[in-house]
């Protein structure tokens, strides 16, 4: 049976499929990302109405959405801090051996994984290898001139928008407009940085498989030509 193509889709689902290590639970699981997103929905729908009052006569609705978003926001980072501060706490103690036997626990996995990318034809893995390192850098690239290295701020834009907002829920309306707009495109700006940073670690992870791959390729034959040669029957 012939062997399905060498795609980029086909490598993630090969990382996907891999098992977890000894340390996965500080991995951020994928049910909490919509629970982020939803955090940083309703902080932008708080800030919004104080910034809308800047060409808009303030009405009732506004002060309602403001609410509304407050609300939205601590239900949406609620599940996700409360699990960081579970975890954190839980593997505080053993966090150095934990991550040792996470390393190592991956480069078994890679390898075998990189064995049997292996299998495939040397000019295909070096092609995909170079489509990848081509995708991060443009990505890269992307990513400096939509937000100017923001990423690398970490979570610090995030939690000035949930500043701006926790110090001011009383009366959000009230926060001046500028303020209000630049927390709002913190906290989007974070939203970018963060999907970019991910799918760029994905990127690195297809790279160096590719390249495991290829090396894995090159210690076949060496690995052939160390073995002793067979005798013959009628050798002394």
């Amino acid at each position: 049976m012939d062997k399905a193509p060498l795609t980029f889709a086909l490598l993630d689902a090969q990382i996907e499929a891999m098992p977890e290590g000894p340390v996965a639970t500080l991995n951020t699981p994928p049910w909490i990302r919509p629970w982020t997103l939803t955090g940083v929905l309703g902080a932008v729908l708080g800030l919004l109405p104080s910034l809308l009052i800047q060409w808009f006569a303030p009405a009732q609705w506004m002060a309602w959405v403001s609410t509304v978003g407050l609300i939205i926001m601590v239900i949406g980072f609620a599940p996700g801090f409360v699990r960081n501060v579970f975890v954190l706490w839980r593997e505080f103690r053993t966090h150095r051996q934990g991550l040792i036997a996470q390393v190592d626990h991956d480069v078994g996995e890679f390898r075998v994984l990189a064995t049997r990318l292996a299998a495939y034809p040397k000019g295909e893995l070096e092609a995909q290898a170079r489509a990848a390192r081509m995708a991060y850098d443009r990505l890269g690239s992307r990513m400096i001139m939509l937000i100017g290295g923001v990423e690398r701020l970490g979570l610090l834009p995030l939690l000035l928008s949930l500043f701006v907002v926790l110090r001011n829920w009383r009366d959000l309306l009230a926060l001046p407009g500028w303020m209000s707009f630049f927390a709002i495109m913190a906290a989007i700006l974070w939203v970018i940085g963060w999907a970019g940073a991910e799918f760029r670690r994905r990127l690195q992870f297809y790279v160096y498989l590719l390249d495991e791959a290829l090396i894995v390729q090159g210690e076949q034959p060496s690995a052939a030509a160390g073995l002793p040669a067979h005798r013959t029957s009628g050798a002394p």
